[in-house]
């Protein structure tokens, strides 16, 4: 029985933590997050941050990709007012949610064995 809690709480924390995003510290432009194709963090000139799916570009008008309730939406970007564009760091997320879930089991398991 054991087996299976810590079988399962594995299992739990790789898919609850699968949302968890790092993005790259260093700022982009907006031709390059196109390219990129990946998850973007944008910062506002007023302090807004906005996260999109990616970033996309129709006859030389940029526009971010999200989702809102299920349905896939592009949402107009001004590009006078970004102040940065931030990739998805692919490598730091993975690590930080393995690293996440490594240090929960083994408090986890730590407790069952006392």
């Amino acid at each position: 029985m054991k087996k299976f809690k810590t079988i399962a709480l594995i299992l739990s924390m790789l898919i609850l933590l699968q949302g968890c995003t790092a993005y790259k510290s260093a700022s982009v432009s907006l031709e390059q997050a196109v390219l990129a194709q990946t998850k973007v963090k944008l910062e506002t000139k007023s302090g807004e941050k906005l996260k999109f799916i990616r970033i996309g570009v129709e006859n030389g008008n940029y526009y971010g990709v999200k989702k809102v309730k299920g349905n896939i939406v592009k949402v107009p970007l001004e590009t006078n007012y970004i102040k940065s564009v931030k990739l998805k760091d692919e490598f730091q997320s993975t690590v930080t949610a393995i690293s996440i879930t490594l240090i929960i089991i083994y408090f986890w398991t730590k407790g069952i064995n006392q």
